[in-house]
């Protein structure tokens, strides 16, 4: 009987255990400390390098915003200085001595309440028998900002009161504003039918002539108009032009002449008489009209029309030295601070505006 603490020859050999020693050191543990609750645990290079990138940003984009308004206030801060250099430069010699209590006060933004729209309405559909107030507010508004609201009153004023020359040639005028001349024309011809000979008409007529380039018919027109209102500059001025242009100066200087005999010595149109008295080759009534201009013209326009071409041969005649001298002396004493070739202007005609009245 074999043992059976015997192995095989094929099987290796175990080494026996060792026996338990009181000695022996049994392996260590990792120690942990405990951790104090009242100190925050310390952030991982990752956390800390997040938040160092964050707070960069922030302080980048609040220096931006103060770079920002640090440059809008400078930029309003000029503007306030220029405004107040321009002030102070077109201000005349004599303001300079106001003081700043007799300036004007500053005004404030009238601010109309919610029921201001329905109260007017009301006023416009209960009016007194006799007072238009369609008619009023037609003429009240402007024809540039507001043009169908203008024509809009203008028939809630016919439906009320009717058709009539008034109404007729402000449907007229308005419609002229807007540049729809041949509308215009026919208004104003059916404020002449309605009542005629009536000024108002006769003026807008003939400046719609002007725009169909028919100065004859304007200057018919323009003369039925000045036999009712002679004391018209305007009418008188566009005239005196038409009748140069057709080549009828002569007739335009003797009506300016009938018109300047009795009028004082600052009336505009001393100016355009002088022109066309120079044109027929009248060089003392040119420069006696001229002279007399000085009182109610510009020192700048009567010395562009000494300059310009028909009083050619009156400056080269030398017959005007005189006046051109003293033109001189005024236009030193006008312009006797310099000014800077952008701060010149050239005159410029406004085109005549349609008569309501």
């Amino acid at each position: 009987m074999s043992n059976s603490a015997t192995t095989s020859p094929g099987t290796p050999r175990t080494p026996p255990a060792a026996p338990p020693s009181a000695n022996a050191i049994p392996p260590r543990e990792r120690y942990r400390p405990v951790r104090n609750p009242l100190i925050p645990p310390q952030p991982s290079l990752r956390t800390h390098t997040i938040r160092l990138a964050v707070a960069t940003a922030i302080g980048l984009a609040l220096m931006f915003a103060l770079l920002m308004l640090a440059v809008k206030y400078a930029e309003l801060d000029w503007s306030r200085k220029n405004q107040r250099a321009a002030s102070v430069r077109a201000r005349p010699a004599g303001a300079a001595t106001e003081t700043p209590a007799a300036a004007a006060p500053a005004g404030w933004k009238f601010i109309p309440s919610a029921n201001a729209t329905r109260r007017q309405l009301e006023w416009l559909a209960t009016a007194p028998r006799g007072l238009n107030g369609w008619l009023i507010l037609s003429r009240s508004l402007s024809g540039k900002n507001d043009p169908e609201l203008v024509v809009a009153s203008l028939r809630m004023a016919m439906a009320i009161a009717g058709e009539s020359a008034e109404i007729r040639n402000d449907f007229g005028a308005a419609y002229l504003q807007q540049k729809r001349m041949k509308e215009a024309s026919v208004q104003f011809h059916a404020a002449d039918q309605i009542r005629p000979g009536f000024p108002p008409a006769l003026y807008n007529l003939a400046l719609c002539a002007i725009s169909d380039r028919n100065p004859a018919r304007a200057v018919r027109r323009l003369g039925q108009y000045l036999g009712q209102r002679p004391n018209d500059a305007t009418a008188l001025r566009l005239q005196a032009t038409l009748l140069a242009q057709v080549g009828r100066a002569d007739e335009a200087l003797n009506m300016l002449e009938k018109f300047l005999k009795n009028q004082p010595a600052d009336q505009p149109l001393f100016l355009e008489a002088a022109q066309l008295a120079a044109r027929l080759n009248q060089p003392g009534k040119a420069l006696r009209y001229l002279e007399t201009s000085l009182n109610g013209n510009s020192i700048q326009a009567v010395i562009r029309t000494y300059q310009s071409g028909v009083f050619r041969d009156i400056r080269l005649s030398g017959e005007g030295d005189a006046l051109a001298a003293r033109m001189a002396e005024n236009a030193r004493m006008a312009y006797s601070s310099p000014i800077s070739d952008e701060e010149i202007r050239p005159l410029l005609e406004t085109a005549p505006e349609a008569i309501v009245r």
